[in-house]
């Protein structure tokens, strides 16, 4: 396969990730926030289950969201957001997290319960959607410092 073909390949399976989790945790979120309350003489057992499930899906998709986002800095590919050496070190940890996360989480859920192995699955998720966001933010930030001082260099010529 040439090398654009492969580029062409890794960005659609990106975009595919991306939108898939961040859509999915939108119309999530949408479908929580609109759900109506449960009866007066319920005992909202139905409403905080859906919460619930709705809360791990959110998770999930974000986490899928986070994989495409650090899908190129973990197959060692360029990435045409820019990211420097030291982003591209935490989209990777990321990765990690997430990958890595899943493979201890499975391993402590056999040796000690698989509730623990998940509960601890689910907290490594979130602190690679944390990171993710994190770089993500350093590097917009990057981007508009490096454009503002390009356009006040331009300004003073």
């Amino acid at each position: 396969m040439p090398s654009n073909w492969r580029s062409t390949l890794l960005a659609a399976v990106r975009v595919v990730f991306v939108v898939t989790g961040v859509g999915v945790t939108a119309m999530t979120v949408h479908t929580l926030v609109t759900m109506p309350p449960p009866p007066p003489e319920s005992d909202g057992f139905a409403h905080g289950m859906a919460a619930i499930i709705g809360g791990l899906l959110i998770v999930l998709m974000l986490g899928l969201a986070a994989v495409g986002v650090s899908l190129p800095a973990l197959l060692g590919r360029d990435d045409p957001l820019g990211f420097n050496e030291y982003q591209r070190l935490a989209l990777k940890g990321a990765g990690v997290l997430i990958g890595g996360g899943l493979a201890v989480g499975l391993l402590l859920g056999f040796v000690v319960g698989l509730q623990y192995g998940i509960i601890l699955w689910f907290g490594l998720v979130v602190l690679a959607i944390c990171v993710v966001f994190a770089t993500l933010v350093w590097r917009l930030v990057e981007a508009l410092v490096r454009l503002l001082s390009r356009t006040l260099q331009e300004g003073t010529s």
